[in-house]
């Protein structure tokens, strides 16, 4: 039986919604009605749920948010949409969530119920044989997926490199290699709908090494042409977030600051930005501006005091402090074992 969950903050309409459809008559099961899209995320922690019907506009939690947290912590979950309204951009919203349908409350009425629920139990399936298929053609890619469908990879450079490790990892076979195309096609055109850009193709690679190269130059292109682009969305903002960051790091940079850049509140901004990124503000602010710091003791000559105040910090000890804490070692420390690291490479004795 699909098991089925009902959010709405009409009571009356979640109790006639409840009687008025058969659902057993289709292999459905009503297992609980809530009022709103929080008590929807208590109920799916404690309870199995396979559907749920819920409504756009409601107080605390709307369907948007909720679809968008629940498709988080229960990637498994199917939605149908209900509204009064028949307005575009929510139906974009609900198919750009993964939403199997939506429903205007008023054509329901008019509708046949039975027409609407074998409509819907026929996409439900074939959504179900398809993830069927695609865990039965990946057994060996598992890690790759789970690095993927979050969609931090594209924000965050740590969680880039790990995904990068998990493709090299991938059994060299050409059989792999087509599948991890399926999934990387699959990766790419999700966030391609997140962040509205147009449709890219991934092209036929016949080495992982080459998938990890052409994804490198995917994500380094997206970001060249993000000031042409419209990036309305919540991540297109993330995504300019991230690049003012990276350009403005020696500068005082708060979530303040770059909440107003991109148009939106603090606390919004925060709340988003972790849900993008997979770290908050504070914690990614601090990656970008270590990585930073090692870059520049890398590659050039200048003094500890001059790299820590061009990676944003005005307090040489703090700096001390925070990058032994992150590297293991002190940025001295750091540069000596890279400069020895690097004669190892070219045959050269210290």
């Amino acid at each position: 039986m699909i098991r089925v969950l009902i959010v709405d903050d009409d009571k009356l309409a979640r109790k006639g919604l409840v009687s008025l459809m058969n659902w057993e008559t289709f292999g459905m099961t009503v297992v609980g009605d809530v009022q709103n899209g929080k008590a929807a995320l208590q109920f799916i922690a404690q309870y199995p749920v396979d559907l749920v019907f819920v409504d756009i506009d409601m107080p605390e939690m709307n369907g948007i948010a909720f679809m968008e947290e629940c498709r988080r912590q229960k990637p498994d979950i199917e939605f149908v949409v209900l509204s009064f309204f028949e307005d575009f951009s929510y139906v974009q919203a609900t198919l750009r969530l993964g939403g199997l349908d939506y429903i205007s409350k008023t054509s329901m009425e008019l509708d046949h119920c039975d027409t609407v629920l074998e409509r819907i139990v026929e996409k439900y399936k074939a959504r179900s044989r398809k993830a069927e298929t695609v865990e039965k053609e990946e057994p060996d890619l598992g890690a790759v997926w789970e690095e993927c469908r979050l969609q931090h990879w594209f924000f965050d450079d740590g969680a880039f490199g790990r995904l990068q490790e998990c493709i090299r990892e991938v059994e060299p076979k050409l059989l792999s290699v087509r599948r991890l195309e399926m999934m990387l096609a699959r990766c790419i055109g999700e966030l391609e709908n997140m962040l509205e850009l147009p449709e890219s193709t991934v092209p036929l690679l016949s080495r992982t090494e080459e998938m990890v190269g052409w994804l490198a130059e995917y994500r380094r292109r997206v970001y060249e042409d993000a000031d042409s682009l419209s990036l309305g969305s919540d991540a297109g903002r993330i995504l300019k977030a991230v690049l003012y960051m990276k350009k403005h790091l020696g500068e005082d940079l708060s979530t303040s600051t770059v909440a107003d850049h991109i148009g939106c509140s603090r606390s919004y901004f925060c709340i988003i930005f972790k849900r993008f990124s997979g770290l908050s503000f504070g914690d990614y602010l601090q990656q970008i501006r270590i990585e930073r710091a090692k870059e520049l003791l890398l590659h050039t000559q200048d003094l500890v005091t001059e790299i820590a105040f061009q990676s944003g910090y005005n307090d040489i000890y703090y700096f001390n402090r925070v990058f032994r804490k992150a590297v293991g070692c002190s940025p001295m420390e750091y540069r000596k074992r890279m400069a020895k690291a690097e004669k190892g490479q070219d045959g050269t004795k210290d």
